[in-house]
């Protein structure tokens, strides 16, 4: 018998790869659902012809308990962890709704977003271990009954006033870029682009490091995630504050100057005074009984600085092309190293500023106390978030559901180029049934993007059967750490504690097909 004054709403929030543990789940809340503790709902109750993203939306928001089940499928859905994860914390965090973690795997309750959850009401804690016996079930079953009568003595808010999913929020004024004014999706965002999308606190943390006397920022990131429109961000706000900048680009070296430290450092001297508007002294400074590094150093420090006077900040982009080359690459670094420690105490290098931005890791061995690459202000940039791509699609004049954003999200997840590239053809006439059809193909948006992934996985056969491992398994893998942390440093998996899981659906899809694993 019930003896509680209404049933309680029950929200389960999961991912559909999760499906036969939430039938398992439901079937142990039935006890409760016949004595009327409860009404459980889940997306699959949504009936033939009912506005899919209305429904979600009012159980959503009318739910007196969310039921979170959080598995390696359910984090790595941009729309369970970044929708209906976040809408739940925040009726959490307003004391509308009690929520229930039901932990698939171990995650840092420290870290956001769980840390919001911490300060659980009285009547709900969370269900921190699970396995597949019956006794872990009822304990759930538990749990959710301990909360159910509590809540049921609390009065019911009326549909009226609760409030609607605040990721979806249009009511914001957005500017809608005309299809024939948007910016190509390849290359760097120009400085005046409403595209640009902030990571924060990534740039505020930027621009204040690079005014810092003798300052160094480090960027890494996998290609076409943006390093190069932070860069020039970062150049810009140095400019605002009075300082001379330069950016290299080191795709830019022949390979003949990559083999040698004494040319490739004479590249780098000539092409700073050539981007400075300076006279070429290279044959007077340059004395080569002196090596190459004191005669950069020189170089600077008896000549470009003292010359423009004002501080000069300067963008190394696409630094890894150095790192093939062994001997090359710890004699640049280690040039780089000693003028940022020399910048500690000496006034003239305390004018030099370095941006270095890089995609891969940094696996060359070199000497700690000689390396850039674990001094300075580390920045590792992240995915787009669920609301940053919404806030894309709306700036291309895209008056989408959220079933389509979230078809979106699952096919290329937040990857700041897949996502970019997708919309900008969309907002031109393409459909999204017609994206999703031919996305991982050779025919369709992105088959000179996955074709160079699949040339670098073939190079090196280890990279490739990591890569095929990851996508034959359903869940997260673990692999041996160096190939796990290159197949990261590349964009095409996610991070998972010790193991990894495929970046999004479309690689799964294509690598599944090239590499012989199973979609």
């Amino acid at each position: 018998m019930n003896s509680l004054a209404r049933p309680v709403e029950v929200f389960i929030s999961y991912s559909h790869r999760d499906e036969k543990l939430r039938e398992r789940l439901d079937s142990h809340l039935s006890l409760l659902r016949r004595q009327e503790v409860i009404q459980a709902w889940h997306d699959r109750k949504i009936t033939a012809g009912s506005e899919w993203a209305g429904a979600i939306d009012d159980k959503l928001n009318s739910a007196d308990i969310i039921l979170l089940l959080i598995s390696d499928q359910f984090l790595a859905s941009d729309y369970c962890y970044g929708i209906e994860m976040q809408r739940a914390m925040d009726r959490h965090e307003a004391g509308e709704a009690c929520v229930i973690p039901i932990i698939l795997k171990p995650v840092d309750w420290s870290s956001a977003p769980f840390a919001k959850l911490q300060a659980f009401p009285k009547d709900a804690k969370p269900v921190t271990k699970w396995n597949n016996r019956d006794e872990a079930f009822l304990n759930i079953a538990k749990g959710i009954r301990e909360a159910a009568e509590t809540i049921a003595t609390r009065p019911q808010k009326p549909s009226s006033e609760r409030k609607p999913i605040q990721s979806l929020d249009l009511s914001e004024a957005i500017t809608v870029i005309p299809p024939d004014r948007l910016d190509l999706p390849e290359g760097s965002v120009g400085l005046n682009s409403p595209l640009y999308v902030e990571r924060p606190p990534i740039e505020a943390n930027c621009y204040a490091e690079i005014v810092k006397p003798g300052a160094l920022i480090r960027i890494k990131a996998p290609r076409q995630w943006g390093k190069t429109s932070l860069m020039q961000r970062i150049l810009q706000r140095s400019r605002e504050h009075g300082h001379r900048t330069v950016c290299l680009n080191l795709q830019l070296v022949d390979g003949d100057s990559l083999t040698s430290i004494d040319r490739l450092l004479q590249w780098f001297c000539a092409s700073v005074a050539n981007e400075l508007n300076l006279d070429d002294r290279l044959a007077e400074v340059w004395k080569p009984m002196l090596g190459s590094k004191s005669n950069c150093t020189n170089y600077f420090q008896r000549y470009l600085l003292p010359t423009i006077q004002q501080p000069l900040t300067l963008g190394l982009d696409e630094v890894d092309q150095v790192f093939q080359h062994l001997d090359v690459a710890q004699d640049f670094f280690g040039l780089l190293r000693a003028w940022h420690e020399m910048s500690k105490n000496d006034p003239t290098w305390q004018r030099l500023g370095l941006v270095i931005a890089h995609s891969r890791e940094v696996y060359i061995p070199l000497n700690v106390e000689h390396s850039p690459f674990n001094v300075g202000l580390p920045t590792e940039l992240p995915e787009f978030t669920s609301q940053q791509v919404i806030h894309l699609v709306q700036q291309h004049g895209l008056r989408w559901s959220e079933p389509q954003i979230a078809q979106l999200l699952e096919m290329v997840s937040g990857h700041p180029y897949l996502v970019r590239k997708a919309l900008y053809e969309m907002a031109r006439g393409m459909t999204l049934e017609r994206f999703l059809q031919t996305a991982p193909t050779e025919a369709g948006l992105y088959g000179d993007h996955l074709r160079r992934h699949l040339e670098n996985l073939h190079s090196d056969p280890q990279l490739a059967t990591a890569m095929k491992q990851v996508v034959s398994t359903p869940g997260a893998v673990g692999l041996e750490p160096k190939l796990g942390f290159r197949l990261h440093s590349m964009g095409l998996v996610r991070l998972q504690d010790d193991e990894v899981i495929a970046l999004c659906h479309l690689y799964r899809l294509y690598f599944a097909k090239r590499l012989g694993g199973r979609s």
